[in-house]
């Protein structure tokens, strides 16, 4: 009887270390609510945007801890998202107060300004050849602008507000989280030819990505769930189901083998992208959850987050699992946008400042 209650203790042991998270960080250098976070392609780099405007740049330590590097200002509303560029040379902003911004990371008082949109920015990111910054607003338009030359800007008018936008890797399609829960595949060379939709949720959709080998998307939703999309097809073929409230955010791990999700109760999950079974929750310091991010080699869990004691920054988690990035592309989040998967040959400098 003994024997058989100490293997049952040690199982229920075994089960939790399984299936519980392992707190490793706080980061409190913020004073407003984080409502975005985002890791450079190289995993050099990490940066998180807040409501006073403000962003923060980071470097990391021997040990893998965070390390303030600098402080960018300028926005006036809320950064809504944030993606480095395919070169980590450059961080591209989204605000409320209508613009993006291009930032020098190792210059950031030389930073670009583009005020084209009539709503707030949700998403924008440096396309991959340099040239262009791609932008999506609340105004219901995507918006691909010369980068030294912001008159020249093409234009794509949809049917409603954008919640957030992704670039193919072979660039020639945009996919668009648009007003109503349905996601729309665009091509980039048409005024508005879209080619697909995805329907299936039930409730708006909040963040979407494509997966590393760009033959998936995974879309988060308020009808509480994350459903997981074959690109061809235009079909969910797996739907993560778990969450008690909207689901904020998403990010896939670099080899795209996981999935953790944010929710605004607090929750953040952890689930395997194939079997779409539920790895580990990461529950237990913070609440209304607003950004999720792995590290490069899928160890670390970044969450932006809204902690105990109402102070404001991000919670770091031990995810328990690894991965490595799929050969030829770079990762790169950003709330609710990355920048394009894919490098360049030739590095392009982006030339003005402001």
């Amino acid at each position: 009887m003994f024997s058989k209650l100490i293997l049952c203790v040690i199982a229920v042991m075994a089960f939790q270390n399984a299936n519980s998270q392992t707190f490793k960080q706080k980061m409190t250098e913020h004073t407003s609510n984080i409502e975005t976070v985002t890791i450079s392609n190289d995993g050099k780099f990490m940066a998180t945007g807040a409501w006073d405007g403000h962003i923060h740049l980071y470097t990391f330590d021997s040990l893998g801890n965070p390390v303030m590097k600098s402080t960018y200002t300028g926005h006036l509303g809320a950064v809504i998202s944030l993606s480095f560029s395919a070169n980590n040379k450059y961080l591209v902003s989204s605000s409320k107060d209508y613009s993006s911004r291009i930032w020098n990371i190792d210059t950031p008082a030389k930073h670009k300004v583009f005020n084209l949109h009539l709503e707030p920015v949700t998403a924008s990111f440096i396309d991959p050849s340099y040239k262009y910054i791609i932008s999506a607003s609340l105004d219901g338009t995507i918006r691909t602008t010369n980068i030294n030359d912001p008159l020249k800007s093409k234009v794509i008018k949809l049917s409603g507000p954008i919640n957030d936008l992704q670039l193919s890797r072979d660039k020639k399609f945009f996919y668009a989280a648009v007003k109503g829960g349905i996601v729309k595949k665009i091509e980039t060379a048409g005024k508005n030819n879209e080619v697909m939709s995805f329907i299936g949720h039930t409730d708006e959709v909040n963040a979407l990505e494509l997966s590393p080998d760009g033959n998936f998307m995974a879309t988060a939703s308020n009808d509480k769930t994350i459903q997981i999309w074959n690109i061809s097809t235009g079909k969910s073929v797996k739907i993560l189901n778990g969450f008690e409230w909207k689901v904020t955010s998403l990010k896939y791990s670099s080899d795209g083998k996981y999935i953790i999700g944010g929710c605004n109760n607090g929750v953040t999950k952890l689930f395997n992208s194939e079997t779409g079974k539920l790895v580990s929750d990461f529950n237990d310091l913070g609440k209304n959850v607003r950004d999720v991010t792995f590290s490069r080699d899928g160890k670390l869990i970044f969450v932006a987050t809204l902690m105990d004691g109402d102070k404001f920054g991000a919670v770091i988690y031990n995810s328990g699992v690894e991965s490595t990035p799929v050969s030829g592309t770079s990762a790169t989040k950003t709330k609710p946008s990355q920048a394009a998967k894919s490098q360049p040959a030739k590095t392009t400098k982006l030339n003005g400042s402001k």
